[in-house]
Formats: C-alpha cells, sequence, structure tokens
C-alpha cells in the first residue's frame, strides 16, 4: 500500500464518466489533498461491483464516502458491509456505517431531545404503537420522519387540526407543496409502510420559524468548520396565498460572527452531549457532517431559545463549505497515522 493514497467514492452507474476530481462538489477538496501530497484518485460505486471494489480498495489508506443508495431506491445493506470489511482491514472509511447508524438516521433526534437544541420529539416502533399513540399525542401540525432518508423522502407534514371531523392534511416535502387530505384509516395505511424490517417512525413538532430561515453548521469530527444559510427550505408554508420554492444555500466560514453563538457552545457543550448519548469517540465522528438548525428567536443571547434542532445528517454530505477543506484533509492526515 502506498502512503497517502485517498480515493473519493461516489455513486455512478456502470460505464458512467463521473469524476471527483472533477465535478464541482469535490475537486475543490481533490485539488487540497494533492496540494498536500496525497494521490487521489475518483472510484465509482455501484452495488453490482462491490465485490470487484472488495479488492481493489485495499490499496487506499482513507476512503472518503460520498454515496447514498437511499437516494435510487435502495437501502445500504450492500454498500455498508463493504465499508466494514474495508475498516477490519485497515483502510480508514469515513463516514462509517456504524458511526451512521448512530449518528445519521431520524433516530438521532429523539435520542437528543433533551439537549440544548431538542425539542418535542416522539419515537414510533410499530404501526401498532403509532396508531394508538399519535392521534392522542398529537395536537395541530407536526412533522413525520422515517428513520433513513434524504431530500425530503419520507419527510410529511401532518395538519391534524379538523381531526374532528376525521380529516388529515398531509404534505410529503419530496412532492413540493402538495397538500392531500385522507380519512385517518387512510392515513394509517400510508404510514404502515415506514414500519417493516423493524424501522420506525420519528414524530417532531412543526415550528413555524421556518420562515427565518434554516442555519445547517457543518462539522469535521468534533470543529465546526463552516455554516450555510437557507432563507427558504421545503415544506415552507403557504404565504399570501403563495408557496415559494426552495432557495439557494450561502456559505460562510467558521469564524462568521453571525454564527459566533452556534459555533461556541457546538463545540464546547453539544457535541460532546451527542457523543456520549451515541457512545462515538472522537475519531468516529465523520470527516464531514452537519446539523440543522431553526431560528427562534433572533438576536436572543441565549442560544437554547434561540435555535433548536431540525436534522443531523452524517452520509453524504456535499456540497460543504470551501472552508471545511482544510479541516477534513486535516483529519484523514491525523485518522491516516493513528
Amino acid at each position: 500500500m502506498k502512503k497517502n493514497l485517498i480515493a473519493l467514492l461516489i455513486y455512478g452507474e456502470p460505464g458512467s464518466t463521473k469524476n471527483a476530481l472533477t465535478e464541482e462538489k469535490y475537486k475543490k477538496l481533490a485539488a487540497h489533498f494533492i496540494d498536500q501530497g496525497f494521490e487521489v484518485d475518483s472510484v465509482l460505486y455501484h452495488d453490482s461491483i462491490s465485490d470487484r471494489l472488495a479488492k481493489e480498495l485495499l490499496k487506499y489508506n482513507a476512503i472518503l464516502v460520498w454515496v447514498n443508495p437511499i437516494e435510487q431506491q435502495g437501502d445500504r445493506k450492500i454498500l455498508d458491509a463493504l465499508l466494514a470489511q474495508l475498516t477490519s482491514q485497515g483502510c480508514f472509511v469515513s463516514a462509517h456505517p456504524g458511526t451512521i447508524l448512530k449518528l445519521g438516521t431520524k433516530e438521532i433526534l429523539y435520542k437528543v431531545k433533551d439537549t440544548e437544541f431538542g425539542g418535542d420529539v416522539n419515537l414510533y416502533n410499530s404501526i401498532e404503537e403509532f396508531k394508538n399513540n399519535f392521534l392522542n399525542e398529537v395536537t395541530g401540525i407536526r412533522i413525520l420522519k422515517q428513520y433513513r432518508g434524504n431530500g425530503g423522502n419520507g419527510v410529511y407534514k401532518v395538519d391534524a387540526t379538523d381531526l374532528k371531523n376525521s380529516r388529515i392534511i398531509v404534505t410529503h416535502a419530496k412532492n413540493g407543496n402538495e397538500e392531500i387530505a385522507m380519512t385517518i384509516n387512510d392515513f394509517f395505511q400510508q404510514f404502515e409502510s415506514y414500519f417493516a424490517n423493524g424501522s420506525m417512525l420519528i414524530d417532531q413538532e412543526w415550528n413555524p420559524n421556518i420562515i427565518k430561515g434554516m442555519v445547517r453548521c457543518y462539522l469535521s469530527g468534533s470543529q465546526v468548520t463552516g455554516f450555510g444559510y437557507q432563507e427558504i427550505n421545503a415544506l415552507y408554508p403557504l404565504i399570501n396565498g403563495i408557496y415559494k420554492k426552495p432557495g439557494q444555500r450561502f456559505y460562510y466560514t467558521e469564524d462568521c460572527g453571525l454564527f459566533k453563538d452556534l459555533k461556541e457552545i457546538m463545540e464546547k457543550n453539544w457535541v460532546p452531549q451527542l457523543q456520549k448519548l451515541t457512545d462515538l469517540n472522537k475519531e468516529e465522528l465523520p470527516v464531514i457532517w452537519d446539523a440543522d438548525f431553526f431560528i427562534n428567536k433572533i438576536n436572543n443571547e441565549n442560544t437554547a431559545e434561540k435555535y433548536s434542532l431540525c436534522e443531523v445528517n452524517a452520509s453524504c454530505v456535499s456540497p460543504f463549505p470551501e472552508s471545511s477543506i482544510p479541516y477534513i484533509v486535516d483529519m484523514v492526515k491525523e485518522r491516516i497515522k493513528a
């Protein structure tokens, strides 16, 4: 095995010409690795070639993974088995599938509900539990999230304000702002499939402060590396009879004064709490991950009142701020030495 040989693993159909070294999302990261003395290869992943990759990827010191089979309506079973095998044979892999299970599923919202930025969150492990408890606990508008998903897939806004008439309004984040009215029976039937194979549903309080925008805090390991701000996101409410489409995300460095309070509380308090709750040590945290926050009270000095957690993303996080790149490279250096 050569020293300092890095693979950037991205998804590609057989025969695809995709290349992480030239793709906009990764090319600056690849260039920085090369400037720091690394050899960098772009490697395409597809489930159909996992056996071949199990041998070919062994030559790399580190494998940085930007593959999410769920986007292609699949699952992570084959990919996770490959990454676990490579780890057992001495390769550094990020994000490791074990870390993703602890940090990157919607269950994390329930685990951290009593921390600094937590909130009103319920978890349902079966369709029976969901049927017996959800409508008894719900008041007004809630958000339901499937155990694993991305891009709004499996994220629903549920309006039960007209429940006395056995009528529920459901909006799927993946489909924009299309509202569908359904009966209680139809509602439970729609969500039954989300409990297949021992999965679960997360029930989160609707936050009307979504209209103030969303802050994405990017981290490498336990260090904050930058921020993103997006004014209009999925499930943005109807205002003056108009639905607004999701807006552009703007990026800021880790030193941006706008988010100084969030950086401080994340590094000093919240991330250590998160590690205890998930039993993850510093070395197990991904080279790049993020947490999304609602802005509840602008210019409030109390961060617990100012922000609340919307989501944590630990796999396939891209794009990311350019300020994150040196942190990613430094972390990979440390992990290879270790």
